[in-house]
């Protein structure tokens, strides 16, 4: 599969989820910095993807229909699984990955890759969302947000 700009990926987030996400299958696309973006399956509350589907690194931005930021979910150095809404508590923008961290591109707030502020002008932590891994899923639940 040729790799799409995040714009263009956006746009037809509706188009290629409603054939896709029936199926249960994760659309993977390479974003910005490398890092993949996924059209999970979406349940009710949950985004669903398969944990083989994170590749080599362990990370992955993960992105249903109507989301207007993605969610970043890797897996930690102990083996953990984690999930944060990508958008930056002071204006909004979307953080990337960049080293240990999770970076702003608009005003330089970064983030640990848990969420955590590290430095400003954000001056709250990022969504941190509750995520489960079984039988080579990864389920992401939208509805349980955890503190950072």
């Amino acid at each position: 599969m040729s790799n799409m700009r995040r714009r263009e990926f956006v746009q037809r987030l509706p188009v290629i989820g409603s054939g896709l996400l029936l199926g249960g299958t994760s659309l993977s696309l390479a974003g910005c910095g490398g890092v993949t973006y996924l059209v999970p399956a979406v349940v009710p509350g949950r985004l669903v993807i398969g944990a083989e589907d994170l590749g080599p690194e362990g990370e992955a931005f993960v992105q249903g229909p109507g989301m207007g930021r993605p969610v970043y979910v890797h897996r930690g150095a102990s083996g953990e699984m984690v999930a944060v809404l990508a958008q930056c508590t002071h204006n909004g923008c979307q953080p990337a990955p960049v080293g240990a961290r999770l970076v702003c591109p608009c005003h330089g707030s970064e983030f640990s890759l848990e969420g955590a502020v590290l430095q400003g002008p954000a001056d709250r932590s990022l969504t941190r969302y509750e995520v489960t891994e079984a039988d080579g899923q990864v389920t992401v639940w939208l509805d349980r947000t955890r503190a950072s």
